[in-house]
């Protein structure tokens, strides 16, 4: 073997070591950003069986042109760099039967299996298994007690998803029915044909009953599902799943005491330009946020819906000119559980925004959220894109002006929701959107004030992301709440408390200072309940605008 192996996604593996005892676990009640990980994320994290966790750059942009890999023994919360010899090919996933180490990959245009032979020490097995052009193979998956293997594929012709799968632990592979989905088509918003890529990128997992579940992006606005009985052989129909997304990975893992994780954007992208015509992608808008739900019964409903992650670039003026042959995002996901309920997520592309994020699942379950701006916009998506297309797919971003001083106190800041025209925006409406725990039934708080020259905007409660000064947010949205004087019967320039209450798919109602004022109708139903609020301006030329001083949920539906 020689250096061009590790070009093509091989590279070597260490001896294993004592873990370290894992430091401060037991107290993460944000998630934590702990790293960079060396190349695209969704492969390459891996769990050895002493306890160290480690992530290989065998992914797409590398951190480096030589292979190596991170090295954590403190659960994820640090990490050491180790470089590797080129002649060996890395580790991935370890057989729960033989305890070897077992990884596809594609290579001129071929498609290959590795496996250890006497673990991370012994030799390699490199098998060719396909003839036909593969891309992005997903980490293995051991089923029915490890007594089948599965690796999602698609191939580069993006024919469908399908499953590789071995019966005799990795020496020798089969692939599955491929599972299609049908094309984007120009409607509604859409002026063109969104880039069709069929169904690629699947992510499966293993349900209590046996069947096998997978989810896959696709153009659609849905991720689709498809359902095995035999163990991936064949497949059913797909259809839209209960999980928005459109062009962006879904990943599925398994905790160790049985609950299901699910990391997914949850974005609605804008609609489709008259240019897209459905050969390649115009431009990707809903890669800026990565999304986190969790299941106590298989998968049949869902708790949390929250940001794991935003993009720290997504408001930057150069995003498409950085490195600009790459995707910018943060909708590739690996994940692992480190300690029991606590999980290291490997997350994004590029490496201004890839991250190794450290969560404890039980800030899935929270109930509450406040923010009173102490900390700027960093919670907040409330970015615009400048006109014209550049570097990969991409636009190059404004972040919107929209916290001021606070009127009463010079030290403290407050959002401003007006207009000020701005021809070089795609967009030039002020917006800003919040996530908070999912709640089928409850309420979101304001305190504003609105001066007497301020021009209304739309208080909109909605189940996903969507661009901050994007309009179909109020066509799609759950509630819509018009936010003036005349609608909201304020008639002063104090401080005024406006509170709205919900529950699952029935009206909502508006409150002002502990009064109700109205009655609002569900304009569209949720599967899976409320979990943004989502501000968005008008187009009245407007230097006053709307000041919010704090906003806060909650999963308590008080009836006062």
């Amino acid at each position: 073997m020689n250096k061009l192996l590790f070009c093509i996604g091989m590279a070597g593996a260490l001896m294993q070591q004592p873990a370290a005892a894992q430091n401060d676990l037991g107290t993460l009640p944000t998630p934590r950003i702990t790293g960079v990980p060396p190349s695209d994320a969704f492969i390459g994290l891996s769990r050895m069986g002493d306890g160290e966790i480690r992530h290989y750059n065998y992914g797409a942009n590398p951190e480096e042109g030589k292979p190596l890999y991170l090295s954590s023994r403190d659960g994820g919360l640090t990490w050491k760099k180790t470089y590797l010899p080129y002649e060996l090919p890395y580790a991935d996933q370890c057989s729960p039967v033989s305890g070897e180490y077992i990884r596809l990959f594609c290579a001129h245009n071929k498609v290959y299996a590795m496996r250890t032979e006497g673990g991370l020490e012994g030799g390699r097995t490199i098998t060719l298994i396909d003839n036909k052009a593969g891309i992005m193979n997903k980490p293995p998956v051991f089923i029915r007690n490890g007594g089948r293997i599965i690796s999602g594929a698609h191939r580069t012709d993006r024919s469908g998803s399908f499953v590789y799968y071995s019966d005799d632990d990795g020496h020798t592979w089969k692939a599955s029915a491929q599972v299609t989905v049908p094309p984007h088509v120009k409607s509604g918003f859409h002026q063109g044909v969104r880039w069709n890529h069929g169904a690629v990128e699947p992510t499966i997992v293993e349900l209590k009953d046996g069947h096998l579940w997978m989810i896959m992006r696709t153009s659609q606005d849905k991720h689709y599902q498809s359902f095995s009985s035999d163990g991936g052989e064949t497949w059913s129909e797909a259809t839209p799943s209960p999980f928005y997304g459109t062009i962006t990975m879904p990943t599925l893992y398994r905790l160790g005491d049985g609950r299901l994780l699910f990391f997914w954007c949850n974005t609605t992208p804008l609609p489709e330009l008259p240019t897209a015509n459905g050969v390649w992608d115009d431009v990707f808008t809903n890669r800026d946020v990565l999304h986190v739900a969790i299941s106590e019964d298989d998968g049949k409903t869902w708790a949390g819906f929250r940001e794991l992650l935003l993009n720290d670039e997504r408001n930057s003026s150069s995003f498409g000119m950085t490195r600009p042959g790459e995707d910018k995002s943060v909708h590739q996901v690996q994940a692992v559980e480190v300690a029991p309920g606590k999980v290291l997520a490997s997350a994004g592309q590029h490496k201004l925004c890839r991250k190794l994020v450290l969560f404890d699942v039980r800030w899935l379950y929270e109930k509450e959220r406040t923010c009173d701006f102490s900390e700027g916009l960093y919670d907040w998506s409330a970015f615009r894109y400048y006109k014209g297309i550049v570097g990969h797919c991409c636009y190059n971003r404004q972040e919107a002006p929209l916290l001021i001083n606070h009127p009463d106190d010079s030290l403290r800041k407050v959002m401003r929701i007006g207009y000020t025209p701005n021809d070089s925006l795609v967009n030039d409406a002020d917006g800003a959107l919040w996530n908070f725990p999912a709640t089928r039934d409850g309420e979101v708080g304001l305190r504003i004030q609105l001066p007497e020259e301020a021009k209304p905007i739309l208080l909109i409660l909605n189940d996903r992301w969507f661009n901050p000064t994007d309009s179909v947010a109020a066509v799609e949205g759950l509630y819509v709440i018009p936010v003036s004087r005349k609608d909201l019967g304020i008639k002063d320039n104090r401080w005024h408390d406006v509170v709205v209450k919900w529950r699952e798919n029935r009206h909502a109602s508006v409150w002002v200072d502990k009064r109700k004022h109205l009655d609002i109708p569900y304009k569209n139903r949720t599967e899976h309940g409320v979990s943004y609020l989502h501000l968005l301006g008008g187009r009245i030329p407007d230097d006053t605008g709307v000041l919010i001083e704090k906003v806060y949920s909650s999963t308590t539906y008080s009836k006062e």
